[in-house]
């Protein structure tokens, strides 16, 4: 009798979101274990239910906030740095809300079962981070920014609405990339009105008697 064939987790878990990714919550477990080479049986062990399996394999990893924000602001001109931790964000949002679009389609999935598998949720996380940043910048004077959290969350949510007019198909194939240094401009100027300089009176004019 031949041996059965031993799968790491990683390996069944990568199969199973090829197949979820192309076929969504209908990939079959079947087609999962004909690409694994195991049977269905062996998945099963593992992973109980069909719900279970497209969780663990569609749920994305927590974000490398060190990659995306920490390794940006070292010995780098604030509003480049800012600029370049706005790609990373949406770099990342580009491969997160494609699949948590999958995951909350899924019936069997609720978003109190993807909140599960992460510490914190991925945006509060970045929004978070990227507060931290600013509020340090700040007290060097280095940045003005009265309410970091509210800011760093204002930028978060922008940069991820960029992400989801690109999967909507509703930025006219524009090229979104060039927004981020837009939304940081916006950020860096704030909408404080030009102070107005306070206006002189002409001297006047001294009439000298004859």
């Amino acid at each position: 009798m031949g041996r059965h064939k031993t799968i790491r987790d990683e390996q069944l878990l990568q199969h199973a979101r090829e197949v979820f990714l192309k076929s969504g919550a209908f990939g079959s477990t079947k087609e999962i274990a004909r690409r694994a080479g195991v049977s269905e049986a062996t998945i099963f062990q593992r992973y109980p239910t069909k719900a279970e399996l497209f969780l663990a394999a569609m749920v994305p990893r927590q974000v490398d906030i060190d990659a995306v924000i920490h390794s940006c602001t070292k010995g780098t001109d604030p509003r480049q740095a800012m600029t370049e931790i706005g790609r990373r964000i949406l770099d990342y949002f580009r491969t997160l809300i494609p699949v948590i679009m999958h995951l909350i389609t899924n019936p069997s999935v609720s978003m109190a079962d993807v909140a599960a598998h992460f510490k914190v949720m991925p945006e509060q996380e970045l929004a978070e981070a990227l507060a931290a940043h600013m509020k340090e910048a700040n007290s060097q004077g280095v940045i003005k920014a009265d309410n970091p959290m509210a800011t760093a969350g204002l930028f978060v949510a922008a940069i991820h609405s960029l992400a989801v007019f690109e999967l909507m198909e509703i930025h006219g194939g524009k090229d979104m990339d060039p927004l981020v240094g837009q939304f940081v401009e916006a950020l860096w100027n704030g909408m404080a009105p030009p102070s107005k300089k306070r206006k002189t009176a002409p001297p006047k004019k001294i009439i000298r008697r004859r």
